[in-house]
């Protein structure tokens, strides 16, 4: 009785040493994973450089030649249960890539990997890569070739997914740590070099120190004994784990890991992020797409470009609220640590500055350059991608600079998240309250809100969100009572606002509406501003 009445079972594939007490030794029978011969050239060759990577890993345990790439010969079936197989994989759109397994449930064994890599997701990384450099240089064999580029996305994505194929999860904490595993989603890093853009150091080659650690210990500890000695040394030289759970959704809360996010201090990456958006919309144009191209697609492109912070952004506001929550057994003593406030209110100033009309607005430059036609041609994968324009092919700068705001919003206001900081404050009195987050973001909105069209468009989306959260039903009633106070202050003092014109009728018509409970649950069952879809990269 005194046991846990769940076991669970490491996934593996069987490997075994032809000498089991030598510390270097040949495998009885190899892992193989077979590249599908349908990914054509130069894609299955990136993925047998990619997956291939694996090798290293292997060898360093004492396991030698355990693992072999292969392409997938003529006549054998993929789905055959004796092969490990990645298949290339045509769809509609663009999707997740996967890395499965089918396993004997009895001991965990790994019976096959068998991965799925989307033929289309390539094709959103070049698009990307194009409109930050210009499409002129895809094939053109530089360091920012975007064809280069992507094919080192396509090593690093073929890695990633036979780690699953291999018993591997997420580690989301390695970009954090200078890209120590291929089990985190990459953000690609772009720098700024002698003023312009670069994708040099887009992606990283080969494993990390933690891909070489799973290795060892999944298939390279004989003991119990010997694994727990294996986790002590990767503690001690600072490796960390964050695995789905504490990323996944606005609600979570470990700073240390975050999606498609990249180094140490997300709040500094954030304020950097921002500068290469800003050099980066300074310098978009007809450029982003191959000579040919009909130009409406420069709508398509400008998406990723517009929205290229959004995870920057979540990664930042996890610091908010955020809590360092380490995986420990029982009897060890790693305390989970909240982030000081110092940090929380420098993650606050950021998410500010990225909620800024300077930072949401399009160049004017850009307005004709995105109103090319046709509107559309039919095609679902390019419909889902754009932003809803003002009537035809015309595009709508205000509605751009709504849906990045709400962007930002829906991370700031997270229900979780305040819920997190009335708690944090309440046991620390130094640390953001939430109540502070909601008076700052309405001083921020009667800031901005005299800046013509787009501030008051960002205040307005302010005013509907902070509605729209209180109303959540996740959110602590004390919360929801305090921004129903906020508002109805602000609400006050908007419609004192003396005069006439088109500011003052803003205010009059805001504090209105925040003053009428069914007019402004009315405004609130409308459609929200639609953040088009980012994932997967």
């Amino acid at each position: 009785l005194g046991l846990p009445v769940l076991s669970r079972i490491a996934e593996r594939h069987r490997l075994e040493k032809t000498d089991p007490s030598a510390a270097r030794s040949p495998v009885k029978q190899p892992i193989v994973f077979y590249i599908d011969a349908a990914a054509p050239e130069p894609v299955r060759k990136a993925l047998v450089d990619g997956v291939s990577w694996w090798a290293q890993a292997f060898d360093a345990a004492g396991l030698e030649d355990a693992f072999r790439v292969a392409v997938l010969p003529e006549g054998m079936d993929p789905l055959d249960a004796r092969y490990n197989v990645v298949n290339w994989v045509n769809r509609a759109t663009r999707g997740w890539s996967y890395g499965g397994v089918a396993i004997d449930p009895r001991s965990g064994e790994v019976v096959k990997g068998a991965v799925m890599l989307g033929s289309l997701r390539v094709r959103q990384d070049i698009m990307i890569y194009q409109a930050l450099v210009g499409a002129g240089l895809a094939n053109g064999g530089s360091a920012d070739d975007p064809v280069a580029v992507a094919l080192q996305r396509i090593r690093q994505l073929g890695a990633h997914e036979v780690g699953h194929a291999l018993g591997f999860e997420h580690n989301f904490a390695a970009s954090s740590q200078g890209r120590y595993s291929v089990m985190d989603y990459p953000a690609p890093r772009v720098i700024l070099k002698d003023g312009k853009l670069s994708l040099a150091d887009a992606y990283g080659t080969g494993l990390g120190e933690w891909d070489r650690f799973l290795v060892a210990y999944l298939y390279g500890a004989q003991s119990d004994a010997e694994g727990t000695e294996m986790v002590r040394q990767a503690r001690a030289k600072g490796l960390r784990f964050v695995g789905d759970n504490d990323v996944r959704g606005m609600e979570t809360a470990n700073p240390q890991g975050a999606i498609w996010d990249d180094f140490g201090d997300p709040v500094a990456e954030l304020s950097r992020v921002m500068n290469i958006r800003k050099v980066a919309l300074a310098r978009f144009g007809s450029d982003a797409l191959p000579q040919g191209q009909d130009l409406s697609g420069l709508r398509r492109a400008f998406v990723p470009i517009w929205l290229i912070h959004r995870y920057q952004i979540e990664a930042a506001a996890k610091t908010l609220g955020g809590v360092v929550s380490p995986v420990a057994m029982a009897g060890e003593t790693i305390a989970p640590e909240t982030v000081p406030s110092a940090q929380q209110n420098a993650a606050l100033v950021a998410l500010f500055d990225a909620l800024s009309v300077d930072a949401l607005t399009v160049p004017a430059r850009l307005q004709p350059l995105l109103s090319y036609g046709p509107g559309t041609i039919g095609d679902y994968q390019t419909d889902i991608e754009v932003m809803p324009t003002a009537g035809g092919p015309v595009f709508d700068s205000l509605r751009a600079a709504e849906i990045g705001a709400t962007m930002i919003l829906d991370s700031v206001l997270e229900p979780q998240r305040l819920n997190r900081l009335e708690m944090q404050a309440a046991q620390a009195p130094a640390q953001p309250s939430a109540h502070a987050v909601v008076s700052k973001l309405i001083a921020h909105a009667d800031g901005i809100s005299a800046r013509a069209g787009v501030g008051r468009r960002i205040a307005t989306t302010i005013a509907l969100e902070l509605a729209r959260t209180r109303r959540e039903k996740g959110l602590s009633p004390t919360i929801a009572m305090q921004i129903d106070g906020l508002l109805g202050g602000w609400a006050k003092r908007l419609m004192a606002a003396p005069g006439s014109g088109e500011q003052v009728d803003w205010q009059h018509g805001l504090g209105a509406l925040l003053s009428d409970h069914d007019a402004l649950s009315a405004a609130l069952s409308l459609p929200r501003p639609e953040v088009p879809p980012g994932m997967p990269i």
